[in-house]
């Protein structure tokens, strides 16, 4: 059965002088619920019967009229009688037209005596209310004037929904409808009374105090319309949550002023169960409670589309049919863990705490990724000034709090390959050696997820929050081929912010760098750009593991899914060729948390912070010389890394390359380069770039690269 509120067209012939008027329903088939101005119907067929009349002789007419129709079934109308058949029930008609008394009338109308929905909620107020300012565009026009033939179309978050109709009102209603089948088809079409439907399993909340005369399919609807609204920004979530659950309390359990350091959290308690929200102030935080309690109580009911929380001072998000989402429950608890532990670590430590952008990566190991382990931690936005790069590998080139994490999750990753150097601790590494391809791989459903406060600097970040409002469809970009879409981009040296490559292959040299030649680093939507093509285990690991990619990425805040997914991976994707195996494209999962992260306006401090497990104690690196406050080298620094994998060598652990101890090269670069798969994957990712027209990657001076292991540093 069609949706309400259509529009559409009846087409009526009289056939003789006595007015018989059989009604024939071309949109929907007959037998489908429709609605029309019957005055105007007996108006027109009373004048064209008198006509024939006049004549004086029986004619057959043929004429379409364009009606407005909602919840009817018509069989025939009879003029002379002045009688309407509907439903096997007559309607004595004088002057003015009586309505039946049954429940026979419109759906919207009966949703709302009912308490679901507004007699005035048209699928396209509807969709309007769920998501505000789409554009319809009346795409064709066909037909003879006296029946013409629209087709309007509606773009909502990059997926396309078409309706036909005889009016552009009506083709404009059938395209909405078309797209709230799809996001939340219980608002058009709820179960009936006796239908069984479990919609609220892990829900003992009890609504009868609202919905006491309802079915279960319109409680299903009436709740599935709160929940959109809340997570699509329609609606206040706290308002959407006492609608569906009155007399809830919300309770401040976290109160600071230093709010980078310990924003408002509130909760809110329901059978036993806490559920939390953080934010900038008690407002938002309140929202982020309730935002949490309708996602996991109500989530499963909506398409999971609808299930992108809204960033901090923007819009609605939802991801378009080309982007996967991870679970908005798996991307709470993931932001969660690497807020709450740095809040626990930084403890004591007030100055250092301050931070603008704070990243994590949490290993799981469930399918639905919702519980996990945090690996490491760490903050930062600055990169290292060109007078103090070294030789020696022993400096911090880039110090941004993604690129930090990352470094701390190979260190991890070396200590628990270290486990298999002795039988009795090997069963206790998250790798396993597979004897038939003779490399390490993860244990099954080991993944890991990058966390980042905010989205990561460089091509997923050119982009304005405040244009998306109003314009429409948000997460589509407008302007997909402006210069700067994809473009590779490089930090500025002790500053914040990117600037675009130039088009010729750019060469940095030691002594011009060193002479005060600007440093330049590639950006951190890039970097994770190739991640996502060799792996975040780097060149190093590949001797010993398979490629490791992401299983997703969460962002505080600036969540666009358009141009985040664009700068992962969607930008090379038609270039990328030749990849040898098992190197492939990784198309991470991607999503933002119910507590967005607040903006952190100021100057960027010059310290980066880092915390790995395993290695309880927190190290602070002075992001400008790339060493620690007390001049000491970083245990993230290259030569400590090459130490760990000389370590690995030590224990004669079985190597995908056949490297030992008596063949490992000396030097760090032909080390590197000794993984010759790891190098092809990364020389095919720079040739997407280059094919795609976006720029050529940026390489440091090759000196930087050629040291040796200096077992005294």
């Amino acid at each position: 059965m069609p949706p309400a509120n259509h529009k559409g067209v009846l087409s009526t012939t009289i056939l003789d002088k006595n007015g018989i008027v059989p009604l024939k329903l071309l949109y929907p088939e007959r037998g489908h619920k429709v609605d029309f101005d019957v005055s105007k119907l007996l108006r027109w067929s009373k004048k064209t019967s008198k006509v024939a009349k006049q004549k004086g002789r029986t004619q057959k007419h043929e004429l379409k009229s364009k009606l407005r129709f909602r919840t009817f079934i018509c069989e025939t109308t009879n003029v002379s009688n002045r009688t309407i058949k509907l439903e096997n029930k007559d309607i004595k008609v004088s002057g003015g037209i009586k309505r039946s008394q049954s429940d026979t009338g419109p759906l919207v109308k009966r949703l709302k005596k009912d308490g679901c929905l507004s007699a005035s909620q048209t699928p396209l107020a509807l969709l309007n209310e769920l998501r505000s300012g789409l554009n319809y565009k009346i795409v064709l026009s066909d037909g003879p004037p006296h029946c013409p033939n629209f087709l309007a179309t509606v773009e909502v978050d990059g997926i396309l929904f078409s309706g036909s109709g005889n009016a552009k009102k009506q083709a404009k209603q059938r395209a909405a409808e078309a797209a709230l089948l799809t996001l939340c088809p219980n608002l058009l079409t709820p179960q009936s009374n006796n239908e069984n439907i479990d919609f609220a399993e892990d829900s003992p909340v009890s609504l009868e105090s609202k919905d006491s005369n309802l079915s279960l399919g319109q409680k299903k609807a009436r709740i599935e319309m709160y929940v959109a609204k809340a997570m699509t920004g329609g609606m206040n979530p706290v308002m959407a949550l006492n609608e569906l659950m009155p007399g809830l309390k919300y309770e401040c359990i976290q109160e600071s002023s230093q709010k980078s350091l310990c924003p408002f959290i509130y909760a809110v308690h329901i059978n036993n169960e806490v559920y939390k929200g953080s934010g900038s102030n008690k407002k938002s935080a309140k929202a982020a409670a309730a935002r949490a309690v309708l996602l996991q109580k109500y989530g499963n009911l909506l398409h999971s589309s609808v299930l992108l929380a809204p960033p901090s001072g923007g819009p609605p998000s939802i991801l378009p049919p080309t982007t996967s989402p991870i679970q908005l429950i798996a991307a709470n608890n993931i932001a969660e863990l690497v807020v709450n532990e740095y809040h626990k670590v930084m403890k004591g430590m007030e100055e250092y705490a301050r931070r603008k952008v704070l990243a994590g990566v949490v290993m799981t190991t469930s399918p639905d990724c919702t519980k996990g382990t945090l690996i490491s931690v760490a903050t930062g936005t600055k990169c290292i000034s060109g007078e103090y790069i070294s030789v020696k590998g022993a400096v911090l080139n880039d110090s941004h709090a993604e690129i930090i994490s990352r470094r701390g999750l190979l260190r991890y990753l070396y200590n628990q390959l270290a486990l298999h150097g002795d039988s009795s601790t090997a069963s206790d590494s998250i790798f396993v050696y597979d004897t038939e391809l003779k490399t390490f791989k993860l244990k099954q459903d080991i993944r890991f997820h990058l966390y980042i406060s905010t989205s990561p600097c460089g091509d997923a970040r050119i982009f304005s929050p405040h244009d998306m409002e109003g314009s429409g469809d948000e997460t589509v970009d407008r302007h997909p081929n402006r210069q700067s879409r994809g473009q590779l981009r490089t930090k500025i040296e002790s500053g914040e912010g990117t600037i675009p490559v130039k088009s010729f292959e750019p060469v940095q040299t030691w002594d011009g760098v060193i002479q005060g030649e600007r440093l330049l680093t590639m950006s951190c939507s890039d970097k994770l750009g190739k991640w996502n093509v060799v792996g975040i285990q780097g060149s190093l690991l590949s001797h010993f593991v398979e490629p490791i990619y992401l299983h997703s990425v969460v962002i505080g805040s600036l969540f666009h899914p358009t141009h985040l997914r664009r700068a992962l991976y969607s930008r090379i994707e038609n270039t990328l060729e030749g990849l040898p195996p098992p190197y492939r494209l990784n198309k991470v999962l991607m999503n933002t948390t119910t507590s967005p992260e607040s903006r952190h306006p100021g100057k960027a401090p010059n310290h980066a912070v880092n915390w790995i497990s395993g290695e309880e104690t927190v190290e602070i690196v002075n992001a400008i010389t790339g060493k620690t406050l007390s001049g000491s080298i970083s245990r993230l620094c290259k030569q400590r890394l090459f130490g760990k994998f000389y370590g690995l060598l030590n224990m004669n652990l079985p190597s995908r390359t056949n490297m030992n101890l008596k063949s490992v090269p000396e030097v760090y670069i032909d080390a590197k380069n000794a993984a010759t798969d790891y190098k092809d994957a990364k020389e095919h990712m720079s040739a997407a770039f280059l094919k795609a027209g976006l720029g050529v990657w940026m390489k440091k001076p090759i000196e930087q690269d050629q040291f040796v292991l200096d077992v005294n540093m």
